[in-house]
């Protein structure tokens, strides 16, 4: 029984969390090179982070594009041509399952291509 308890507390201890915050490297190994698909504004989106930070997305039948980053420990959004004033949106992110969830409470669904 002691045996038991104690491989199950390695399980549980070696298990991260579901509200752990991802690092930087853990963002970008799961994000970049693929699709999130969401609801923004009551709008449904889809966006693909390119490699080299760029974003190509679809909007309600309507291409955009922006920029996106890693900062720390937190994925970075900027929408709009290279005149864009809005500045960065940095969020911090958990993963569940296939749902990247911000900090704000939004969620995002991930379409990996590997």
């Amino acid at each position: 029984m002691r045996i038991l308890l104690l491989a199950t507390s390695i399980v549980v201890l070696a298990t991260p969390a579901l509200s752990e915050t991802l690092s930087g490297n853990q963002i970008r190994s799961m994000i970049v090179g693929n699709t999130m698909s969401g609801v923004q504004d009551g709008v449904q989106y889809e966006q693909y982070l390119n490699p080299s930070g760029t974003i190509f997305g679809d909007a309600g039948g309507e291409d955009y594009g922006g920029r996106w980053k890693i900062s720390g420990n937190q994925v970075c959004f900027m929408y709009g041509g290279p005149e864009s004033t809005g500045g960065w949106d940095c969020s911090t992110v958990t993963l569940r399952n296939n749902q990247i969830i911000f900090e704000d409470g939004t969620t995002a669904t991930l379409k990996t291509a590997r």
